[in-house]
């Protein structure tokens, strides 16, 4: 890795729209003095506390930045590359594993995080590259359980066994681990976790009965570890997949469902409203919401979730002052306390954008389809259920939003709904005119750079230009859906595509012909790194008075911008907007997992970003 090889470095470059304007200060904060370094002494507990909050950027910078140092403390080289295999950089973590000179350590963790990296290639992969890792993972696995004992290295290497098409070894295998006497002394997760893995052991032979009662007690030791739960289940329903058992056995280990909710906008809601919203928590276990907090229906749902012990994540269109203005004050001064009464017992509060509100229904609109983004990535991310909660007047209504648009939406992905009937007065048609904003239109957005690009010598750069950008432009040529627009300048490109999914195989697409490129060949450093960043929301279509051509502007676009320089080298990262509208439509196809906050900086808040792969 070069000297330049730290995730946040490299800006966006000048000459794409107004995004390249913000991007740049980060150069100047990253290479300045050490006042205005963000680095700190690396701390392993410090790193431990960040990956557990899945702050995984934040504990890279630091572990790669102690790497630098003339003496690497112990544990940064391991802590560099566990955060980059979280990150998603998976080729980039496997070299760095090998260059850090963690395939000869011998300790238990270490040897563990190489095992795990080919685990998560095979489960990639199909065919001879599958079949290839899974032996490679399990031999590592099987030098873990030999060395350090325990029941982690041995079910695994059963498990690789069965990736492998061992059926019978991986039986065989997991019979030693039923064999083997458990520890003493364990709690909490430690103790769920020993237990799942004798569930696991307990299905691979073939035992679905006693896996099932295993998987019960395992879950009585951590009831609300949901995260645990979650990762176990993904890990049985790889091995249902495996050996082709349906799934449906492993529906009452799941966490609480995830609900989108919405309703209308009123000033009276009666007590059997609130009754019927409290029996559809009750009835579909719902345990954690997403939605706005507008008077009405919204906060009704908002404050039955909230006493029912779940959690509640607001999504505003606005900025808090402009949305009560519009949303919430107008129907009396009791909307306003209850408003703020959940709005201050939140889990979480989201913005779909910071701007006042001149009229434009398509902000509510975003903000809604956000919302229904972010409750399906929450139900992945604790693999269980995503279902929409709607108190609807049962009128079909014009317009990009509302409830119907909001059920018209997620209709669209196929995913269960209750709707909760509402009796209210039919609406008075407003005769207003909407304020003009100009022409604005949801897009999906990309930018690109290669790390390393501006260590390049002049000599070097005919052949960067030719051999990488040369193929990455056969790429975006040989689209089956081509962006719209396109900007490109040095090694930087801004694609932007009509739909989120098109913009999401562009990125794959990108990345895979850059991986295939033989940087070495071309006289160019093995460690130039792609790097793609994209988000979706609404943006202005204009044309630049300069060069007359077309160009695409806004906030949002600068959100894009902000993103690139926070990936992995090898890696695309995505916004939580993006992220959702990917996982409600297209989850058989790509797959999009947190991996922690851009950095923030002034007047451009941290924000969750998420990797994206194949599915």
């Amino acid at each position: 890795m070069q000297s330049d090889g730290h995730l946040h470095l490299q800006p966006v470059h000048a000459g794409c729209s107004q995004a390249a304007d913000h991007a740049r200060p980060r150069r100047r904060e990253r290479r300045g003095s050490d006042s205005l370094s963000p680095y700190r002494s690396f701390d392993r507990e410090e790193i431990a506390a960040l990956i557990r909050r899945g702050e995984i950027l934040a504990a890279y910078d630091i572990a790669h930045a102690a790497l630098e140092g003339e003496a690497a403390p112990p544990g940064a080289a391991y802590a560099a590359v566990l955060c980059l295999a979280r990150a998603g950089a998976l080729d980039f973590a496997r070299s760095e594993y090998v260059r850090l000179g963690l395939a000869e350590a011998d300790d238990a963790d270490t040897i563990a995080l190489g095992a795990r990296l080919l685990k998560d290639v095979a489960l990639g992969s199909r065919g001879a590259r599958r079949i290839a890792f899974a032996k490679a993972s399990r031999l590592r696995y099987e030098a873990l359980s030999h060395r350090f004992g325990g029941v982690y290295g041995a079910i695994n290497a059963a498990t690789m066994m069965l990736v492998a098409g061992d059926r019978a070894g991986a039986a065989e295998r997991a019979m030693g681990v039923l064999q083997a006497p458990p520890p003493q002394g364990l709690t909490g997760e430690a103790a769920y976790y020993e237990a799942a893995s004798r569930a696991e052991a307990l299905f691979l032979v073939g035992d679905l009965d006693a896996a099932r009662r295993r998987l019960e007690q395992a879950l009585a030791l951590a009831p609300s570890a949901y995260a645990a739960h979650a990762s176990t289940l993904r890990q049985m329903e790889m091995l249902c997949r495996e050996v082709g058992v349906d799934t449906d056995w492993l529906a009452p280990f799941r966490p609480p469902a995830c609900a989108h909710f919405t309703g209308h906008i009123q000033n009276v809601c009666d007590q059997s409203l609130r009754a019927r919203i409290d029996e559809a928590l009750r009835a579909e276990r719902i345990g954690f919401g997403y939605g706005g907090l507008a008077a009405g229906a919204d906060i009704v749902f908002a404050e039955a979730l909230l006493e029912a012990g779940g959690e509640l994540h607001v999504i505003l269109p606005l900025h808090r002052a402009a949305f009560v203005e519009v949303s919430v004050a107008p129907f009396g001064e009791t909307w306003l306390q209850r408003f703020e009464r959940c709005i201050a017992r939140a889990a979480s509060v989201r913005y779909a954008s910071q701007d006042p509100y001149l009229g434009d229904e398509q902000v509510f609109a975003y903000a809604s389809q956000f919302a229904i983004g972010c409750a399906v990535l929450r139900a992945q991310t604790l693999a269980t259920e995503a279902v929409q909660l709607a108190a609807w007047d049962g009128r079909a209504a014009p317009g990009p939003a509302g409830v119907f648009a909001d059920m018209a939406y997620w209709a669209r992905s196929g995913r269960r709904a209750v709707v909760i009937p509402v009796d209210r007065p039919q609406p008075v048609t407003s005769v207003s005119k909407p304020i003009a904003v100009g022409s604005r239109a949801m897009k999906a957005m990309l930018f690109a750079d290669v790390q390393g690009f501006g260590a390049l010598r002049d000599d070097q750069i005919p052949a960067f230009m030719e051999g990488v950008m040369g193929r990455l432009a056969e790429v975006v040529e040989a689209l089956e859906a081509p962006p719209i627009h396109i900007e490109t300048w040095g090694d930087g490109l801004f694609l932007v595509f009509d739909q989120p999914i098109d913009s999401a195989l562009a990125a794959l697409a990108l990345l895979e012909a850059y991986r295939a490129v033989d940087l070495g060949a071309l006289g160019l450093p093995r460690s130039l790194g792609l790097r793609i960043g994209g988000h979706y929301g609404p943006v202005h279509l204009r044309t630049n008075p300069l060069t007359k051509a077309p160009a695409v502007v806004g906030a949002h676009v600068v959100v894009a911008a902000r993103i690139e320089p926070d990936a992995a080298p090898g890696s695309a990262y995505v916004s939580e907007a993006l992220a959702g509208a990917l996982a409600t439509f297209h989850g058989d196809r790509v797959r999009c997992g947190y991996v922690g906050r851009t950095q923030g900086r002034k007047g451009f808040p941290a924000t969750p970003i998420f990797n994206l792969s194949r599915a």
